[in-house]
């Protein structure tokens, strides 16, 4: 009996070690698998430094679009070609996009008289995007996008569809800057000098 009693023991003991170890291994396991998820959305922020040769981008389909403005009128795209013009993809929940907001405002007020254009496709609802901007107004135009938007900021090159994007566009038609998540006064600055 003693003999069967300690066998019970060792293997309960047995038991509970290779549960122990188990739970361990899987914790250890999803905490890398955290950590890894971490460091590529880190990874995801920017899509291309100033300077560096931007991702493909689809300029036609943005200057084809006709998109509603905030009172309801529509807006031909097109007639923003010829200026540079910086294209902000954003959402009235997304932090980050909120963040950036003053910078770019600041911007655009800062920059309008040098044929330099702005605009913000909201990809949101909007009624939540017009009860927004009444606590948070911007300097420059705000159109609604709706998933019509979110396939304009894929074809200007937000591959992983993330918001806040930011494309810049030249004169010519070129995309010279994308930009996956929060951009500021600083980097814009640098773009639109390095893209007279």
């Amino acid at each position: 009996m003693k003999s069967s009693t300690s066998w019970a023991i060792a293997l309960l003991a047995a038991a509970v070690g290779a549960a122990g170890g188990y739970w361990y291994g899987m914790r250890t396991q999803s905490n890398a698998y955290a950590e890894r998820a971490m460091a590529r959305a880190a990874a995801l922020a920017p899509t291309n430094a100033p300077g560096e040769a931007p991702l493909h981008g689809n300029t036609n389909a943005l200057f084809s679009a006709t998109l509603d403005d905030l009172r309801g009128q529509s807006v031909k795209l097109a007639s923003y070609k010829g200026k540079t013009l910086i294209v902000n993809f954003w959402a009235s929940w997304c932090p980050p996009c909120i963040a950036e907001m003053p910078d770019l405002s600041r911007f655009y007020t800062d920059h309008a008289s040098n044929r330099i254009q702005m605009l913000g496709i909201a990809i949101d609802n909007p009624t939540a995007v017009r009860n927004f901007l009444k606590d948070h107004p911007v300097s420059y135009p705000v159109l609604f996008g709706g998933m019509n938007g979110a396939n304009l900021s894929t074809e200007l090159g937000d591959a992983q569809g993330g918001l806040p994007f930011t494309v810049v566009i030249d004169g010519q038609g070129r995309v010279v800057y994308q930009h996956l998540g929060q951009t500021s006064y600083d980097a814009l600055q640098t773009i639109v000098s390095a893209n007279p």
